[in-house]
């Protein structure tokens, strides 16, 4: 919900803190879906994440 309420604004950047702490494997999946396509449209992306695999795949830099 969180997402979908700051992708509303239309923004340039988004902020990423620990997207997928405390989420069951399914919902870590779907976020990290999300995060992905956000990536892949060109949109500026700042994540802190433990997801090293996940952040080395959309990351320009890491």
């Amino acid at each position: 919900v969180a997402i979908a309420r700051a992708l509303a604004l239309n923004p340039k950047i988004l902020l990423f803190d620990e997207p997928t702490s405390a989420l069951d494997p399914e919902l870590v999946n779907e976020v990290l879906d999300v995060i992905r396509e956000l990536a892949k449209s060109g949109t500026t992306l700042i994540i802190v994440t433990h997801e090293m695999g996940f952040a080395r795949d959309v990351a320009d830099t890491v």
